[in-house]
């Protein structure tokens, strides 16, 4: 696999070379030279990777899977050029001739030409070098299962880490990047919810700001689903959920991750976020109107306190209801800088809290419901000392899930997983295993969703 180093500076000579074609004609110095460090990088690249995809994703530029720094405002600038052109990737093969690149940027650099892209390019014989749209991942077979489900959800965390960086330099999120990936978690929500929920229970916190952003979406959308809700309808409350705490991008990380009680002072920077969101969202071109309100009101409780404050009555949304009870759910069960995720049991009984005004009380005994005592993915620990993953729940008893046992009573790594219904009895009618307590997965060192293949 080529550096990321090598394809940073293939970007930039590709940037630098249209922006050369696109000033000068095609037989000057300047264009010629540019071609020839083009050709020469793009041969040296393809000797360790076929093809090189070079994606667009807001202003991101992404080389096969791989990130390219920010700091270029060349890349910015190129990246925007190809998303206002609806260029979404480029894709180069091996063997690709000094003849077709010199084409390709010809052609890329002609903005006045009547007839498509591609088209001029199949005229002049470019082959090894097509443009086209980004195809997230989709889920086609109703059991696509958790390798799936992690390429969908690994993609949508980047995606959320694009539209944040966007807001927080000043730009707008790019609305069509959110739906695509949108539509991605929507078909999987509906399709494979088990094993997508399962990837929202890990409990991360390096990348907790998009990772968040993510499971918020997911948790919102699967209680949409169990309402009924589908498409348009469902995407939409998806949508609004991802952008829910995009405001944040304005309250300083020392307010963030403040460790201890924040001041009055720091909490009333605390509280702007939400205004903050309103605003960018309203702002942005071709944002779903649900979005900013939605951000604007998923600290409002039931009875209208929380904040912001003194809005008047009004009645909150149902997607704000049921954001504002995923929100709570997983920054509860997250890993932080400052604290480790509470067990599921310990989340239940803060956010069910007698007469709390937080949360609507139906809502949240759905939501409850649908994640179950011990959710799909959850390590656990038996009556008989031995550890493994939940892969079901059992659809009447909440504390009898089906576990695939991974450890035995003495710590070691069974040799082949065992399957343990909970629920069946023995020959006296007695229990055979029976969950004790959830494990956090680095005290034992697993990855429970590598298990659940």
């Amino acid at each position: 696999m080529a550096e990321p180093r090598g394809y940073d500076e293939l970007v930039r000579r590709l940037a630098a070379a249209v922006r050369g074609a696109s000033l000068y004609n095609a037989d000057h110095p300047l264009v010629r030279r540019g071609i020839d460090t083009l050709t020469g990088l793009a041969t040296s690249a393809l000797q360790h990777d076929d093809p090189i995809v070079v994606g667009f994703i807001g202003d991101e530029v992404v080389v096969n899977a791989r990130r390219l720094l920010r700091s270029a405002a060349m890349l910015i600038g190129f990246a925007r050029d190809m998303r206002e052109r609806r260029i979404e990737k480029i894709t180069i093969a091996r063997g690709v001739t000094r003849d077709e690149l010199r084409w390709f940027v010809i052609e890329l650099a002609d903005r006045r030409a009547a007839r498509p892209l591609a088209a001029r390019l199949e005229q002049r014989g470019v082959h090894r070098i097509t443009v086209g749209r980004i195809n997230v991942e989709t889920v086609e077979d109703e059991n696509a299962g958790i390798q799936a489900a992690r390429r969908v959800y690994g993609s949508a965390v980047e995606t959320a880490e694009t539209l944040w960086q966007a807001a927080k330099a000043g730009d707008q999120p790019d609305p069509n990047a959110a739906r695509r990936i949108i539509d991605s978690l929507a078909k999987l929500v509906s399709q494979d919810r088990t094993s997508l929920m399962a990837l929202t229970a890990l409990k991360k916190y390096d990348s907790y700001t998009f990772t968040h952003m993510v499971n918020v979406s997911v948790l919102s959308m699967a209680q949409a689903r169990a309402l009924n809700l589908e498409g348009p309808m469902l995407r939409e409350f998806g949508f609004a959920a991802l952008m829910h705490d995009i405001g944040k991008v304005n309250t300083p990380l020392e307010v963030l991750n403040k460790p201890d009680k924040l001041t009055r002072e720091e909490f009333d920077v605390m509280k702007q976020h939400v205004v903050d969101g309103a605003h960018i969202l309203r702002r942005t071109p071709e944002m779903p109107a649900l979005a900013p309100v939605v951000a604007f009101e998923h600290h409002l409780r039931q009875d209208l306190s929380g904040y912001p404050e003194k809005i008047g009555h009004r009645d909150l949304n149902l997607c704000t209801q049921i954001v504002s009870i995923a929100d709570v759910y997983d920054a509860l069960r997250s890993n932080r800088i400052y604290r480790e995720g509470l067990p599921s049991e310990r989340i239940r009984a803060i956010m069910t809290q007698k007469d709390s005004p937080a949360f609507n009380t139906r809502l949240l005994r759905r939501f409850i419901n649908l994640m179950g005592l011990f959710p799909v993915g959850t390590l656990v620990r038996l009556g008989t000392d031995e550890v493994g993953v939940v892969t079901h729940e059992h659809p009447m008893d909440p504390f009898r899930p089906q576990v695939k046992i991974l450890l035995d009573r003495l710590g070691e790594r069974c040799e082949e997983p065992i399957l343990a219904n909970t629920w069946e009895t023995d020959d006296r009618g007695q229990f055979r295993w029976a969950v004790v307590e959830a494990v956090d997965p680095d005290a034992v060192s697993l990855d429970p969703l590598s298990f659940m293949a």
